[in-house]
């Protein structure tokens, strides 16, 4: 009787330790289960605009999209255009939130004719352009004279054009002028022939003229190598208004979890995975610019 006296006191204590265990423990449990749910962000979606995806982009913003959404719980979602014109005009429409497919010069002169107010929020990457042939010449000197070559005729990239014309000896511009066309050509000993098309359209009038200047995006789906090309532009401090952007609308820091969604976009960007992806897929011709130093 004793004994069993015993046992059945010794099975109440440990029955009532093991209760006590587990509520005290409840709390904790509940408090770390709060504390997670509430460290995690809270699901969001953000529309990027891009310029139709190639290999690079994809590549690129796959590891972006993964580090977003572990980092952030951001969602991307993209909205793809097939022309200069469109990107910038969805983003003041407010049709997307953030667009990634141009240059600081070519947003300032969009702002400037369109009335925007669009910002640049980070920077991406540089990109030289190149003139390319498919008439079997190793450099300009090789042009021909009445040679025709092919230039974007968007405001900003036409100028660009002209100048790399004027820094591969081809041409001279007038001086002052911030934004060259064709009418500023000064002198042209070769009687080069301007030829102005959609900056999508240059590879493909390489059919029907000397050489083309050709946009980066653009190189690889008509089958062209980066070194091919018979000029590049160079790198200098000259260069800066050729970094591309992230761009924004004026008030994108108004909305605190949209911008929180937007720094981690940036944070999965400027990684040195993007850096890594930027020179393999653009045979080393492109160059991360967040971190880059002009000289």
């Amino acid at each position: 009787m004793i004994n069993q006296g015993i046992k059945k006191t010794a099975y109440i204590s440990l029955a009532t330790l093991a209760v006590s265990t587990l509520a005290l423990a409840a709390p904790a449990l509940h408090s770390a289960t709060t504390a997670n749910a509430k460290s995690k962000p809270k699901a969001i979606t953000v529309k990027v605009g891009l310029m139709t995806m190639d290999d690079e982009d994809k590549a690129e913003w796959k590891v972006i999209s993964n580090y977003a959404k572990k980092h952030g719980n951001v969602t991307i979602k993209y909205v793809q255009f097939t022309d200069y014109s469109q990107p910038n005009k969805a983003l003041k429409n407010g049709d997307i939130d953030l667009n990634a497919f141009q240059h600081y010069f070519f947003l300032d002169n969009w702002n400037k004719e369109n009335n925007g107010n669009l910002k640049p929020i980070a920077k991406t990457v540089i990109a030289p352009i190149r003139l390319y042939t498919k008439k079997g010449y190793k450099s300009v000197k090789d042009l021909p004279d009445k040679a025709q070559i092919a230039i974007p005729n968007d405001a900003t990239n036409e100028g660009r054009s002209l100048v790399a014309l004027q820094t591969a000896g081809l041409i001279t511009l007038k001086k002052g002028v911030a934004l060259a066309t064709p009418s500023d050509i000064a002198s042209n000993p070769k009687h080069i022939k301007i030829v102005l098309v959609d900056a999508a359209q240059t590879a493909r009038s390489l059919s029907s003229v000397d050489a083309a200047f050709i946009n980066n995006t653009f190189v690889s789906a008509a089958g062209l190598k980066f070194k091919s090309a018979i000029f590049v532009e160079p790198v200098n401090k000259a260069s800066k208004k050729w970094i591309n952007v992230i761009a924004a609308r004026p008030n994108y820091k108004k909305n605190k979890a949209k911008y929180a969604a937007y720094k981690e976009i940036i944070k999965g960007y400027q990684q040195k995975k993007i850096k890594q992806l930027i020179k393999k897929y653009s045979d080393g011709t492109s160059l991360a610019a967040w971190d880059i130093k002009l000289k």
